[in-house]
């Protein structure tokens, strides 16, 4: 029996947060040097490789189908094979570092980060003989699709919504998403251990690594796992009680001070800055935290045998290191102080304050996916009615070329999803798809054409006009146009689409129309795209995305956002608007926000009647 079935599950808790506090300075001072360079040198380097080499190559960027090409050219493989072992490497000597802090710590040890750093860098030459794939795979893949947010420069990945929307529409579709969400949630419970084999235990081959890690996760699966969620919550705990002081400060000064006085207005903004910092520093502490309690369990179920940490010569390491660590003791204060500086300058450039989360005094345009699908199928009349009782500004909807060569109002080529007949939209005449019904739940309705859809939203909505392909087109960009002329709907709608080339052609026949281009992947280079707005899948947008769109005045969609927290990130970032299957919602949080912060917080206190 190990120790961690033996030790009783508040003294492992215990333990982990008396290392996380013993090693505090450390690591609060490694995570603070570590995102500053990520941010401010690693990043921009990797982006600056990316694009010269993206131009290089003769591409304009690398979004949908162009970064697939990119990825399969001679610049493409050389792009991968300078990135990828080089945001392999960083990512692996954040957190072997941090091993090696947490594993000190718990012996109640202190090593330098010097030697930390050091000894990290005896571990690479092993990365890279056996198994780099495998590592590789593991940090930029594996990891970040069920460990967010951990890790300066690990990649935020998840699977997009408009991928496992689509897929929960249907129960193979639903089989998938979940059969690939287990695979890589057995994986990462099999190697939760991985990277302690190679930095405590130095084995060198990766899948030797894994096998070891899979050995010693056999049993005391529930107790690890409570382990893991009592310190999470305990953690935001921590984190919502320091958040609450600051909060609890500004509602004092809120009643202390008149509401005309400057002084007031400024002591809440100082308060409001200060609740964004203390959540700043706590993020510094997150990935700590997880290496810390993943360092406690491993130590606790390993053979204490091999959980023994192979410490490289310090007296050879001594004299090259010596005269750094000696500039740095002498000005320890100095770089403390720097530190601290960073940190509050990051958080007051970088994360959006409480007081500054608003709309911009343009109203954001709320565009209802596919219409309002609460209140009718997706693509159809009814949808369509529903967004105009819901106020939405625009009703998105998808349209594709028929076998006479109509547009037809409707998302999927293949028809059986919606209408249950196994057929093509292009081996189907517009006369023959009006005759189909389309079920959704309870919902039924008809197959349009834009033509008809234009009739019922004249005058009472705008449409975003999504064109889609199929492959059997026969003349889609000039049966598109000719339609929105014949309607007379230059100024009602929008035209979008996928595919470059379309948002290019429709633009050059028809340069007052509003044509965007649509994002679902990629590095975008808002400066080089060719088109009136930007659409992008919500994993895609970010500050940095968002003030480039500014910069070169293209407007941001981003779709789908469906939740109200999702609604309020972007809104506050400031995006030009959203594409959403809850308009009615968006409205709502829009309205909310409009009135800024202290307008809400206001309204709030005026409703506790003090």
């Amino acid at each position: 029996m190990n120790k961690l079935s033996k030790t009783p599950i508040h003294k492992l808790i215990a333990g982990i947060f008396k290392t996380l506090a013993f090693t505090s300075r450390q690591v609060f001072m490694f995570e603070l040097l570590y995102k500053t360079l990520t941010l401010f040198i690693f990043i921009p380097a990797i982006t600056f490789i990316f694009h010269n080499l993206l131009r290089l190559g003769g591409f304009a960027g690398a979004t949908n189908y162009e970064l697939l090409h990119f990825v399969l050219s001679r610049y493409g493989f050389l792009c991968m094979l300078i990135l990828i072992p080089v945001a392999t490497i960083l990512i692996f000597l954040e957190f072997s570092i941090l091993i090696i802090i947490a594993y000190h710590g718990q012996n109640k040890q202190r090593i330098g980060l010097i030697q930390a750093f050091l000894q990290s860098l005896a571990y690479l030459p092993s990365l890279f003989k056996y198994g780099f794939l495998g590592w590789a795979l593991y940090l930029l893949l594996v990891l970040p699709l069920l460990s967010s947010g951990l890790g300066s420069l690990l990649p935020s990945l998840e699977i997009p919504d408009f991928i496992s929307g689509e897929l929960f529409k249907t129960g193979g579709g639903t089989l998938l998403f979940v059969g690939v969400i287990a695979v890589v949630t057995y994986f990462n419970i099999r190697w939760t251990f991985l990277l302690h084999m190679i930095v405590i235990e130095g084995t060198v081959s990766f899948w030797n690594a894994a096998k070891k890690s899979a050995a010693i996760q056999k049993k005391s699966y529930i107790r690890m796992t409570v382990v893991t969620l009592c310190v999470i919550f305990l953690y935001l705990l921590v984190v919502i009680l320091m958040m609450a002081v600051v909060l609890g400060a500004v509602i004092l000064v809120y009643l202390a001070w008149p509401q005309q006085t400057g002084y007031a207005e400024f002591v809440r903004l100082i308060l409001s800055k200060s609740a964004v910092l203390c959540l700043y520093m706590a993020t510094l502490f997150l990935t700590p935290l997880y290496v810390t309690t993943l360092t406690a369990m491993y130590t606790a179920k390993a053979d204490p045998a091999h959980a023994v940490l192979q410490k490289p010569d310090w007296n050879a390491m001594e004299s090259r290191s010596s005269q750094n660590r000696g500039l740095l003791h002498k000005h320890k204060r100095k770089l403390i102080a720097l530190g601290l500086i960073t940190a509050v300058a990051t958080a007051l450039v970088l994360v959006p304050a409480i007081g500054e989360v608003q709309l911009d005094d343009k109203q954001a345009t709320i565009m209802a996916h596919r219409g309002y699908t609460s209140k009718g199928p997706e693509n159809t009349l009814e949808a369509i009615q529903g967004a105009i009782e819901a106020n939405a500004d625009f009703a998105e909807i998808d349209i594709l070329e028929t076998k006479d060569g109509e547009l037809a109002v409707i998302h999927d080529t293949n028809l059986k999803r919606l209408t249950g007949r196994n057929a093509e939209v292009y081996n189907l005449t517009m006369e023959e798809l009006r005759k189909l019904e389309v079920k959704q739940g309870n919902m039924t309705g008809r197959i349009s054409s834009l033509a008809e859809v234009m009739d019922a939203a004249r005058g009472k909505i705008k449409l975003n006009i999504e064109v889609k392909t199929h492959g059997k087109e026969q003349d889609l960009v000039n049966t598109v146009i000719r339609t929105i002329r014949n309607n007379h709907f230059q100024t009602e709608c929008v035209v979008q689409s996928l595919d470059y080339d379309i948002v290019q052609k429709i633009k050059a026949a028809e340069p007052g129309l509003q044509v965007g281009y649509i994002m679902f992947a990629g590095v975008p280079d808002i400066k080089r795209i060719g088109a009136d707005f930007v659409v992008m899948e919500q994993y895609m947008v970010n500050e940095s995305v968002v003030a480039s769109a500014k910069l070169h005045h293209k407007p941001l969609y981003v779709w789908t956002v469906n939740t109200k927290d999702s609604m309020e990130r972007f809104f506050g970032m400031g995006v030009d608007g959203i594409i959403t299957d809850y308009p009615e919602d968006a409205i709502s949080v829009a309205e909310q926000l409009r009135g800024g912060f202290w307008a809400a917080f206001t309204q709030w206190l005026n409703s506790l009647k003090f």
